[in-house]
């Protein structure tokens, strides 16, 4: 069957396949993406060649047996431990507390709760989600609730002014992937950037039609349980009612004061109304223009008349589709109220593979979930299970060269000219191709980039939000949403409140200077009306028993993909624990620049092991602000209860549970 898409106009609120729109070819997108080693062509055989004289040693699962010296002098320890907390206890009142919100440990960062639980870059976030699981509603309605907020509070990273990727994956083990990405105007062209890239980055010409809000009513009316407007309350409450700066949302307002100063009276709400200075780490920020276009969307007062989704037609047909025209050509764009009426949301199946017996379900393209198959196939035969050892972290980086690589052959599929690579795509994501790559790992060395055989140079994407949600019913949401760059185009609209995205930069712009030599990707230029590759990677794991186990996905551009494949190895291959998983420092490469990026309280003796390797290595600060990852995670536990992480130490982030 071809991907559903679902378009909310002012007579029609169902699935179907407008005239207008491009349609993927072939049609079917299983069959384009999801391949199995049967249908591997005879072109396998090429990749078979041995390029070097290793090969990959067999699997061996490193479990450390401790002496029983050893178990017992831990066993007197943990009772010494356990009595003196205990103690504490009793003095001070508070050590481990169990609540509405589960047991929370690790000053709150890891939560562990007996029914369901929801990791997002903001605790009040996390905890609207959950409010909205204790009423009554799903992992679906609980992800849109909190996607919500995430946009009222940090509007640089996230709001209605974007879009994202959902993937959805019921209790009764069906699942689905939503791609509510942004597309381009149908006036944008190929060469639209050609002398000024700058244009693609910042300003109207930046915009592209903004998905969000049509991406979470798609999943609501398939899906949702409670009322839509009751999933958007929370968050209009909050826009009108105020919020405390928090630190992350401080430091990024500031490092963008200039602009804001000049351009103060588009930027009001960042300001101070007393002292007229830029807001500061606790003070109140209010949006009443974002609360009352909320309103709207979720169809209150004189909407309610139209039907449940009235305030979406209104956003894509109406009133709001056109002060967000007016807005974003103000600043030279070349948006019009048509490319709205023509957005839809395509809703098709997920990708698959298998990994030590577990079900990996991931996002299709222009999702980067192929290149994160492709990694997890790799490491599947890799000797690389024991983090003691410094030849695990050299594979560990070496996979995510070839990820990189992988990703510079991917794009919209509804591009001709992408469909047309889709023999390429399936090979990517096949176990062939991973023994291929595997016999092509040196385990005493690394590769300038051409070993790795990018077809193109690598884009790289910005920053955005995501989060992971697992109900008492076994469904699980991973969700990613994204205005690109922080703070988007840096076009705020006053009137509705909407910050508006810049994901044009997110297609590659033919003429682009590349130290490289590389082109830019032909499979990501830009045609009307086509979505830009993106490095998202909402992925949901299953266990061997068929129930959901880790739910994950991560923000900071190129670095998701390699960030949420890193966070799985630790969890399933080294046994970290999800506080670890999330908590420990990451690598990074993205094949060029040819560096490793290593967050800078990485231990001695792995940036030693891979720089006798020959990799290069540098430092830099830990979250997304400094060029790293931000990965929010949920796990469902073998004793049926959940726990979640947010990346706090990265990004302030908090999860809730009940």
């Amino acid at each position: 069957m071809p991907p559903n898409k679902v378009r909310f106009s002012p007579t029609v609120s169902r699935s179907h396949t407008p005239p207008h729109s491009p349609s993927p070819t072939p049609s079917n997108p299983s069959t384009l993406y999801n391949t199995d080693d049967d249908q591997d062509s005879d072109d396998d055989d090429s990749l078979r060649q041995q390029l070097l004289p290793t090969t990959a040693r067999p699997l061996v699962r490193r479990r450390r047996r401790p002496s029983k010296q050893g178990v017992w002098m831990k066993l007197g320890m943990t009772v010494l431990l356990a009595v003196a907390l205990l103690g504490l206890g009793v003095l001070f009142g508070v050590i481990f507390w169990e609540n509405e919100e589960g047991i929370v440990a690790d000053d709150g960062i890891l939560v562990d709760a007996p029914r369901g639980a929801v990791s997002s870059d903001v605790l009040t976030c996390s905890r609207i989600g959950v409010g909205l699981l204790k009423k009554g509603g799903n992992a679906v309605d609980a992800a849109i609730g909190t996607a919500v907020c995430i946009g009222v509070v940090n509007s640089f990273a996230s709001g209605i002014g974007g879009g994202g990727f959902m993937v959805v994956r019921e209790g009764n083990g069906r699942s689905k992937a939503y791609n509510f990405r942004e597309t381009a105007p149908g006036n944008a062209s190929r060469d639209m950037y050609n002398g000024d890239p700058l244009k693609a980055r910042v300003g109207g010409l930046a915009v592209a039609i903004p998905g969000e809000v049509h991406g979470y009513a798609t999943a609501h009316a398939r899906s949702g349980r409670i009322p839509w407007r009751e999933i958007w309350q929370p968050s209009i409450d909050l826009a009108r009612g105020g919020f405390h700066v928090t630190p992350t949302l401080a430091g990024i307002i500031a490092k963008e004061a200039p602009f804001f100063q000049q351009h103060r009276e588009e930027w009001g709400f960042l300001f101070h109304q007393g002292t007229g200075e830029l807001l500061q780490v606790g003070e109140l920020m209010k949006r009443e223009a974002y609360a009352r276009t909320l309103e709207v969307i979720a169809g209150k007062g004189e909407y309610t008349r139209g039907g449940v989704y009235s305030g979406v037609k209104q956003f894509y047909n109406g009133s709001i589709a056109g002060q967000l025209v007016e807005a974003a050509n103000r600043h030279g764009g070349i948006l019009t109220t048509e490319d709205f009426s023509k957005y839809f949301t395509i809703v098709e199946d997920t990708l698959k593979t298998d990994f030590y017996g577990r079900e990996v379900i991931t996002g299709p393209p222009p999702c980067s979930g192929v290149v994160l198959i492709e990694g997890l196939n790799i490491a599947e035969k890799l000797d690389m299970n024991d983090p003691d050892r410094s030849l695990s972290y050299h594979y560990l980086v070496e996979i995510m060269k070839w990820i990189s690589a992988g990703r510079t052959e991917l794009g919209d599929p509804t591009d001709p000219v992408v469909a047309s690579n889709s023999k390429r795509i399936g090979q990517l994501q096949s176990k062939s191709y991973a023994e291929a790559v595997r016999a092509n790992i040196s385990a005493d060395t690394t590769y300038s980039w051409e070993h790795y055989n990018p077809a193109y140079e690598p884009v790289d994407p910005k920053g955005t939000s995501h989060l992971s949600v697992l109900d008492n019913y076994g469904n699980a949401v991973a969700l990613t949403t994204t205005v690109n760059l922080y703070w988007g185009a840096k076009v705020h609209d006053p009137q509705t409140g909407i910050v508006l995205n810049s994901e044009m930069d997110d297609f590659s712009i033919p003429g682009r200077s590349n130290a490289y030599h590389l082109e830019p990707s032909i499979y990501n230029y830009i045609i009307p009306h086509k979505r830009p590759l993106s490095s998202t990677t909402p992925t949901i794991i299953v266990e061997e028993d068929g129930t959901p186990g880790l739910v994950i996905g991560g923000s900071g551009g190129s670095r998701i993909v390699t960030g949420v494949f890193q966070a799985i190895v630790k969890n399933y291959l080294w046994g970290y624990g999800l506080l670890d998983t999330i908590k420990s420092p990451r690598l990074h490469h993205q094949l060029i620049p040819e560096v490793v990026l290593a967050e800078s309280n990485t231990e001695k003796w792995i940036l030693e092991g891979l720089e006798e390797r020959g990799h290069a290595i540098k430092l830099k600060g830990i979250g997304e602000a400094s060029g790293g990852s931000v990965i929010q995670v949920v796990k469902g536990m073998d004793s049926g209860r959940v726990e979640a992480v947010a990346d706090w130490w990265r990004k302030g982030g908090r999860a809730a549970g009940y």
